[in-house]
Order: C-alpha cells, then sequence, then structure tokens
C-alpha cells in the first residue's frame, strides 16, 4: 500500500512538471493581448462621457502590436457607452501620424469595451490619441507613449525556467525507472 501511493505521489509531480512546462512554452503576451494592460488614463471627461484607456502591453516594445482597449461610461450614471465611434492614433515627434485604429466592441471579448490592435513602431517618443464621437459628446484624450528597444531578457527567463521544468521532468522518470525494474510480486517460476 506504501509503494502504491509513492507511485502515486511520483506521477502526480510528473504531472504538475508537464503542466509547468506546458505553461512555460504558452506565449504570454499573445494570451493576455485582449483587455487589461497598464490604465493610462481614468475617467477622463469627454463631453458627457467618462473615457479610461489601457495599453497592452504596459511597456511597448519595438516590433511589437500595441493593444488598445477603451472603456465609455455615461458621466452621471456610470453605465457602458456602447454606441460610440472610437479612433485611436499614434503620432510621432514631429506631429505625423504613424499607426491608427478605429476601435470597435465587436473586437472586445466582453463587448463592454472598445478595442483595437495597432500596427508596430520603432524606438522612440510617441503621442497616443484616442478620439470619441457621438451625439452626446466629441473629444479625445492623448497621452505619451514611449516604445523602448526590444529584449530577449523575457526569453531568457522563460528558456532558463523552460530547461529547468524538463530537467526535473527527466530526472524524475530516471528516479522512477530505478524503482519500476522489479515486479510487484516477486516469481518463483516461469509464468510461460
Amino acid at each position: 500500500m506504501n509503494k502504491k501511493f509513492a507511485d502515486g505521489e511520483k506521477n502526480r509531480w510528473r504531472r504538475l512538471l508537464w503542466l509547468g512546462l506546458l505553461l512555460c512554452l504558452l506565449p504570454l503576451p499573445r494570451v493576455l493581448a485582449h483587455g487589461g494592460g497598464e490604465l493610462m488614463v481614468g475617467n477622463a471627461p469627454i463631453g458627457s462621457y467618462l473615457v479610461s484607456v489601457w495599453v497592452n502591453p504596459p511597456a511597448v516594445q519595438a516590433g511589437q502590436v500595441i493593444h488598445v482597449t477603451v472603456g465609455i461610461a455615461a458621466e452621471n450614471t456610470g453605465e457602458p457607452v456602447l454606441d460610440a465611434n472610437v479612433a485611436v492614433q499614434i503620432v510621432d515627434e514631429a506631429g505625423v501620424t504613424v499607426a491608427t485604429a478605429v476601435a470597435t466592441t465587436e473586437q472586445s471579448i466582453n463587448r463592454l469595451f472598445y478595442e483595437a490592435d495597432l500596427a508596430t513602431l520603432p524606438t522612440g517618443n510617441y503621442e497616443m490619441q484616442v478620439l470619441v464621437t457621438d451625439s452626446a459628446g466629441t473629444g479625445d484624450v492623448a497621452f505619451a507613449l514611449e516604445v523602448v528597444p526590444r529584449t530577449i531578457w523575457s526569453w531568457l527567463v522563460g528558456a532558463a525556467v523552460g530547461l529547468t521544468v524538463i530537467g526535473l521532468v527527466v530526472r524524475s522518470w530516471r528516479r522512477g525507472g530505478a524503482v519500476r525494474k522489479g515486479t510487484a510480486v516477486p516469481r518463483r517460476r516461469s509464468v510461460d
């Protein structure tokens, strides 16, 4: 009975190690791409609306798609506004528009936010502008957006964690193999 419990415990650890390995292989930025991110503007008044803007990834790197989530609420009731026109654009330091997209609720997972993906940008300082147009109010909010050089540290950390998990899995298999060499019931004669 104790051996059976020990084997079950080993199998449980093996499954956890495999799960850890699979989680290390997931492209985390893609998984987290919809919604969330860093709050850049919180409840800014535009007409009779309150507008909030999130940018994901929080630290935009050169060559990454920029995901924008916009929340619009009625100023007096706080209820979500789902029929406004929302445009997002990024302007460089010279005032030239370098990326633009229309944010819609159809692109959002929960349909209460407006979402858009903007093109990748080179390293530099930019301004992101969110333009809201509706019968109850028109206006925009703007904030600074810095695009930093692409780093390899996230990949190195992911690779190190993945290799560690693989090493632990291999180690547990080797330990488990030594126990399985014998049979559960000793045999004195052949079964043939």
